[in-house]
C-alpha cells in the first residue's frame, strides 16, 4: 500500500483492513456454504444408480451409485442446509436431519433413496392406491396397498424430493397434506388447508413454495403458501378469479406465470406470479379457444417454458400456445387432432414427446414436440383401459401410467428411445379402488 494513503487515512484505515481480515477468518457471512473449520457428512441408503448430486449452499457433491457415506469437500461454519440439487437416473432421494447448527463435524445427515413410487386417487372408494416401480416398469402394491381419506380424492400433487403430497377432494373443500416416509408410503399429516370450494386440479409452484387450488365450484383460485412441514396458510389474497369451471393449471418452470383452463367458458386464464405467490391477471385476463374448439379440460407446460398445451374434451383437439417471455401473454400457436374427449395430457422432462389420454377413446395419443408443435407419431395411439383420466411420467422419461376411471385400473408402459409407448405384461394393473382419476410418480 502507497505509505502516503497510509498516512492521509491514519487509524480509521488501520482498522478498517483488520476487521476485514477477521471477518475472512471467521468464514463470513455465515450461510450453509461458508467456510468453516466444521466437516458436513452423513450416510447414504439404496442409492443403486448415478446421478445423485447434493448441495449445502453454494457446495455441491456428486455422489457415486453404490456410497454408503457422504462428505462435503468444503467445511462449514455454524449453520448448514442439505438438499438434493438432482435426484439419480430412475430413483427418489429423502434428505432427513439435513438442516441445522454446527458446533463441531456433522455426520448426522441421512439420505435415504428408493424406486419409483406411483400414486393414484380412487374417487369414489375414498383411497389412495401405491405402488413401486420395478425394474421392467411394472407396478406392485406397497405392503399396505391402500390408505384411507375422507372424502372423494381428485386430485395430488408431490413435492420434487417425494417427501411430501398434497390431496384435493370432489366433494369437500379441504386440502390434506401427506407425509412421505424414506419407503414411499403415505401418511396423513395432522395439516391441512381450506380451497374455496371443491376442486379437480392441483399446482404446486416449481419450488415448491406455494400451492394452488382451482376452485371448479367457484370460479377461483385458492392460493396458499407451503411451510416447511408442508403446512399450508392462505395468502392475504386468498383467491384469484378465474373463468367459469376451472379444471386444470400450470405454471411456468421459472415460476413467473400460471395459467388455469375453464372448462365452461372456454378460456385460458393468464396470471402473473408476485414475489409472495400471489396470483394477478394479466392486462388481458382470458383468452378464448372457442375459435377452435371448447371444454379446455388439460394443460401441459413446456418444460424448458415457452409453450403451453391444452386439450379441448368437446373438440378432440390439442392446442399450442407460445408464451411471450417479457409479458406471460398466449398467442395462438397450432392445433391437432387427439383422440375422443381428451383430458390429461403430459410431457416428458426433456420437452421432446407429449401424450394426450382419451377417455372417450379408450387410448393414449403420442406425439413428437419440435418448436412447439405437435406431430402425431408414426403409431398414433395406443390402447389403455376404460375412460382414462390421468397420466403420468417417471422423471427419468422411462415409464408412463395411465389411470382408468371407468375400470379401475392402471395402463402401464415402457417409453422407447424414440418416445413411442409399449405396453408392459400385464397391460393394466388394478387400483384397489373405483374411479382412479388423478396418478403421480416420484
Amino acid at each position: 500500500m502507497p505509505p502516503n494513503l497510509l498516512f492521509r487515512h491514519g487509524p480509521w484505515l488501520l482498522l478498517s483492513l483488520f476487521a476485514a481480515l477477521a471477518l475472512s477468518a471467521c468464514g463470513g457471512g455465515g450461510d450453509g456454504s461458508s467456510t468453516g473449520s466444521n466437516t458436513l457428512g452423513g450416510t447414504v441408503s439404496g442409492l443403486s444408480t448415478d446421478g445423485l448430486v447434493l448441495a449445502n449452499g453454494s457446495d455441491t457433491l456428486a455422489v457415486a451409485a453404490g456410497a454408503t457415506a457422504f462428505t462435503f469437500d468444503e467445511t462449514i461454519g455454524s449453520r448448514y442446509d442439505v438438499t438434493v440439487q438432482t435426484q439419480p437416473s430412475g430413483q427418489t432421494c429423502q434428505v432427513s436431519q439435513g438442516s441445522g447448527s454446527a458446533s463441531g463435524n456433522v455426520s448426522s445427515v441421512a439420505v435415504a433413496c428408493r424406486s419409483y413410487r406411483v400414486y393414484v386417487a380412487n374417487t369414489n372408494s375414498n383411497t389412495l392406491a401405491q405402488f413401486s416401480v420395478g425394474s421392467t416398469g411394472a407396478l406392485s402394491a406397497l405392503s399396505t396397498p391402500t390408505v384411507a381419506v375422507s372424502y372423494m380424492p381428485s386430485a395430488l400433487a408431490i413435492n420434487g424430493d417425494g417427501s411430501q403430497a398434497w390431496l384435493s377432494y370432489r366433494d369437500d373443500e379441504t386440502l390434506s397434506v401427506l407425509d412421505i416416509d424414506s419407503n414411499g408410503a403415505l401418511n396423513l399429516s395432522s395439516a391441512s388447508g381450506q380451497a374455496a370450494t371443491f376442486g379437480y386440479a392441483l399446482s404446486l409452484s416449481p419450488d415448491a413454495s406455494h400451492l394452488y387450488a382451482v376452485n371448479y365450484g367457484g370460479a377461483s383460485v385458492s392460493q396458499f403458501s407451503v411451510g416447511s412441514s408442508g403446512q399450508l396458510t392462505a395468502l392475504s389474497t386468498a383467491t384469484a378469479a378465474s373463468g367459469l369451471a376451472p379444471y386444470a393449471m400450470a405454471i411456468t418452470p421459472d415460476g413467473a406465470y400460471a395459467y388455469v383452463a375453464n372448462a365452461s367458458d372456454d378460456t385460458i386464464s393468464q396470471y402473473a406470479v408476485g414475489s409472495s405467490g400471489a396470483l394477478t391477471a394479466l392486462s388481458k385476463a382470458t383468452v378464448s379457444v372457442s375459435g377452435y374448439g371448447s371444454k379446455p379440460q388439460g394443460l401441459a407446460m413446456a418444460p424448458g417454458g415457452g409453450y403451453l398445451y391444452v386439450t379441448l374434451a368437446g373438440s378432440a383437439k390439442v392446442l399450442s400456445y407460445a408464451i411471450n417471455a417479457g409479458t406471460g401473454a398466449l398467442s395462438y400457436s397450432s392445433s391437432q387432432s387427439t383422440g375422443t374427449t381428451p383430458r390429461a395430457i403430459a410431457l416428458s422432462s426433456d420437452g421432446m414427446h407429449a401424450y394426450v389420454a382419451n377417455a372417450g377413446s379408450a387410448t393414449v395419443s403420442q406425439y413428437l414436440v419440435s418448436g412447439g408443435s405437435l406431430t402425431p407419431m408414426a403409431t398414433r395411439t395406443v390402447a389403455t383401459g376404460t375412460t382414462p383420466s390421468g397420466i403420468a411420467i417417471t422423471p427419468d422419461n422411462a415409464r408412463l401410467y395411465v389411470s382408468n376411471a371407468g375400470d379401475g385400473t392402471l395402463s402401464q408402459f415402457s417409453v422407447g428411445s424414440g418416445g413411442a409407448l409399449s405396453a408392459l405384461s400385464p397391460a393394466t394393473v388394478s387400483t384397489g379402488g373405483l374411479a382412479p382419476v388423478s396418478v403421480v410418480a416420484r
